[in-house]
């Protein structure tokens, strides 16, 4: 979650929805004009949930500060600063998100010959057809441990949006932008970083099947944000 003090603003941050390039930005946006933009803490720990109440919640992630939810940057940071800050969030269509999760999570992250040892383990992380992952997300859906929606993320108990700014990962320059202009500052130009690998247009990992999957998944996100699957088939 990046937080700026000097600057009172705040991103809250999804999952696979351009994070570093963003932060990126907002760092070339501090050389140039000051001030900072950093993380609440490295890792939220046990003890860091306890001392800030994230407990009472109810939501036992993240482990990261990169992705805090807004109801818990307003626990941690306190009304009166989240109150004052600038708080703006990037959202993605969620079929295009998933194949960036699958290549991500099953390509990326492949664990070394040693983790895997430690783990007491020979199976290839990334060995998975995309259908057959997506089954197993479908399944871990139905027992209530799936993804959540994007849309979680972003407000309080009651439903109310907790941000300023939500903006969307096809036009992350767009998000810069109007944080520059509520900073009246110069923009500042974001360049794309760590971008998942694939080998194909992200509708080309789809059936019939596998796009119902992630439409029920991901009802709540498709209805609110109105994505839909062919918005960006071109790309």
């Amino acid at each position: 979650m990046p937080w700026s003090p000097s600057h009172h603003y705040v991103h809250v941050a999804i999952p696979k929805t351009g994070t570093t390039s963003l932060v990126r930005a907002l760092h070339t946006l501090h050389e140039r004009e000051g001030g900072s933009v950093e993380l609440i803490n490295d890792q939220i720990t046990p003890e860091y949930r306890r001392e800030h109440g994230l407990d009472a919640l109810g939501d036992p992630q993240p482990g990261r500060a990169k992705h805090l939810s807004a109801l818990q940057l307003r626990t941690i940071l306190g009304d009166e600063e989240f109150d004052r800050c600038y708080r703006f969030t990037v959202v993605r269509n969620p079929w295009e998100r998933m194949v960036s999760r699958y290549n991500f999570t099953h390509v990326r992250n492949e664990p070394s010959p040693a983790e895997k040892l430690a783990r007491g383990t020979t199976r290839s992380f990334h060995d998975l057809e995309f259908d057959q992952w997506l089954d197993q997300v479908a399944q871990r859906s139905l027992r209530g441990k799936g993804p959540r929606s994007q849309l979680s993320k972003l407000i309080d108990d009651h439903g109310h949006l907790l941000v300023d700014h939500v903006g969307r990962l096809t036009d992350l320059q767009a998000t810069v932008d109007g944080l520059c202009e509520h900073l009246a500052v110069p923009p500042v130009s974001v360049l794309q970083v760590n971008p998942s690998p694939r080998s194909k247009p992200y509708a080309d990992y789809y059936d019939e099947r596998t796009r119902q999957i992630v439409a029920e998944i991901h009802r709540v996100d498709i209805e609110h944000f109105g994505f839909t699957f062919d918005e960006l088939v071109a790309t």
